[in-house]
This record gives structure tokens, sequence and C-alpha cells, in this order.
């Protein structure tokens, strides 16, 4: 998950500095080089301003009016929708308590004593750490959708043959409805669990991703000769784990009594896990839609096996 050149030119950046003077001068030719950036040094304009065109980022000289910060930037983040606005704040020296007080509405800090370069780089980090939060699933913390299709996109190019598997919770939505929502996102997060602990495991650390489409579906892309072994481990590990989350007369006689939905109570097995797998390599694929397609296929194939499965595709 990460912004290209381009996508951080257009970034508008809002600072509120002190006129003509050091280091301010300096910053503010550097930042030119990599974004938009307006320049304030009336703390009036700079707020309204930010109420009419909120920038994608803020820039504070604390100094300059530390009240103004304390008072008014606190409310606009939540009264205005700028939560995930982030703030830079500049300060003469290291404050511990200062900063430590300010946690609430900044996301970093620089010096006067930094230089122009360690600035762009603390706003290039602090954009990158906005997008990936911002794509991160909110019950699993895993890469959400936006960086899933970064990701597949990238295993395309791979001259290493990989392997792309969907993770689908077979029998879920009845077992959501007969346990509640709160037993579902245990088990939801239970998985996440197992495919994180199983796939760093058994897998070299920088040759795989974990994503997590939403609900009950995960992404994971692992070395081809891999994929088996994984596979096999995650349903493993699912079933081990399952028991804790069903209750023991349920477990005893094998299913829960649910209503389907049409309504009529019907007798349903435990979740299970059906992971369809599809290998990609450079030129196998053209566009990412074909391998969407290509999911789709596998995936309604392993759903239909009883009990948890995997299955590679084997076509060309």
């Amino acid at each position: 998950m990460y912004y290209n050149y381009n996508e951080l030119k257009e970034k508008l950046i809002f600072a509120f500095f002190k006129k003509n003077v050091q280091p301010f001068k300096s910053w503010i030719r550097e930042l030119k080089k990599f974004f938009k950036i307006k320049i304030f040094y009336n703390i009036s304009l700079f707020l309204e301003s930010l109420l009419f065109t909120p920038p994608d980022m803020l820039i504070y000289y604390y100094s300059k009016d530390p009240k103004s910060l304390d008072l008014l930037l606190k409310e606009l983040k939540v009264r205005f929708n700028l939560v995930k606005l982030p703030i830079i704040l500049v300060i003469d020296k290291i404050d511990i308590d200062l900063l430590i007080d300010k946690t609430q509405i900044v996301d970093d800090f620089v010096t006067l004593s930094q230089t122009s370069e360690e600035l762009v780089l603390r706003v290039w980090y602090a954009f990158a750490r906005i997008k990936r939060i911002s794509d991160n699933n909110p019950l699993t913390g895993l890469p959400g959708n936006t960086s899933i299709q970064n990701a597949i996109k990238l295993a395309m190019d791979s001259v290493k043959p990989l392997a792309i598997a969907y993770v689908d919770l077979d029998n879920f939505k009845a077992f959501n409805d007969y346990y509640g929502f709160i037993r579902g996102d245990e088990l939801i997060k239970n998985l996440s669990f197992i495919l994180l602990g199983t796939i760093d495991e058994l897998v070299k650390r920088g040759e795989y991703f974990i994503g997590h489409i939403g609900g009950d579906d995960f992404v994971f892309i692992v070395p081809l000769e891999k994929v088996e072994e994984v596979s096999r481990e995650i349903i493993k590990r699912f079933h081990l784990t399952l028991p804790n989350f069903i209750n023991s007369e349920d477990w005893g006689r094998g299913y829960f009594v649910c209503k389907d939905r049409q309504g009529n109570l019907k007798n349903f097995p435990f979740p299970t896990l059906s992971i369809a797998i599809v290998p990609v390599y450079k030129g196998k694929f053209e566009h990412i839609g074909e391998i969407n397609i290509r999911i789709a296929e596998v995936k309604n194939y392993v759903k239909k096996m009883p009990g948890s499965n995997f299955f590679i595709d084997r076509r060309n």
C-alpha cells in the first residue's frame, strides 16, 4: 500500500508558518517540489480556508499560536468530518509533556532543527500511514480491497509462480443469526489469526500477502509451491479451534437448529472453510477481471464439496 509520485503531487497541504525566517523558507521550497502547498501566516485565514476547502494535511507551527490549535482544531476534527486529516506539529524543541498532551489531535511532529528532506519524509510517511489505515478492515486490521487489488496486480507481473487463494466461511450466515454477531465477529477474527499465524510460520516474510475483503471473505497470496501446505494447515487449525465457538449441546449433536431464509427451522452444519486457489505468473492473465472470473468459478466448485476443502485451478 503506497503512493506513487504523481499521486503525491496532487496532495494539498496547508502550512501555518512564521514568515520570512528559517527553517520555514527552506521547508517551503522543498515541499513545493513534491506537493501542492498553501502557506498561511494569519490564523483567521488559515481556519477559514480549512473550513471551506479542507486540505489533505496540516503542518502547524505551534509556538506561533498555541491556543488556536488547542481550542479550534480539536473541534474541527470532530465536527467537520476531518478525523482522518493528518496534522504534523512543528515545535521549537522536544517537549515530551506537550507532545503527549497533543496525541489526540496530532499525528506526527518535527522540530525546527530538522532538515527540509526530513520534513518531506515525515509528510510522505504520514500520507502513506493514513492511506494504509483507511484501507484496513476495522474488525481484523488486515488490508482491505484497495490493497488486495494492488497485491493481485503485482502478482500478475511476478516471474515467480504465485497462488491467489480466496477463503470463504461456509454456513456463516446461519451461524451468525443463531449465535449473534458478537460470536460471529469472534469467529471471523479467529480465522484472521489463523491465516496470519499459519502463513507467517510457513512462508518467508515478504513473500506473502493477506487481505480481508469483508465479512467472512479473505484473500491470501503465497508462492505456488507453498499453497497446498498452507491451505491444509489453515483448515486443520480452523477445525481445532472451532469447538471454542460452538455451544456444548450443539457440538454434542453435531449441528445447530436455525431458521432458513424462508423462515423454516432447519438443521445447519457447523461452519467450514472453502479455499479457491488460482495460480498466477507473468503473462498468464492480461487483466485483473480475468482472475476474478476464474476465482469465482473455482469458488463455486469448491463450495459444493462437503466439509472444508481447498481446490487449485489447474487450467492454463
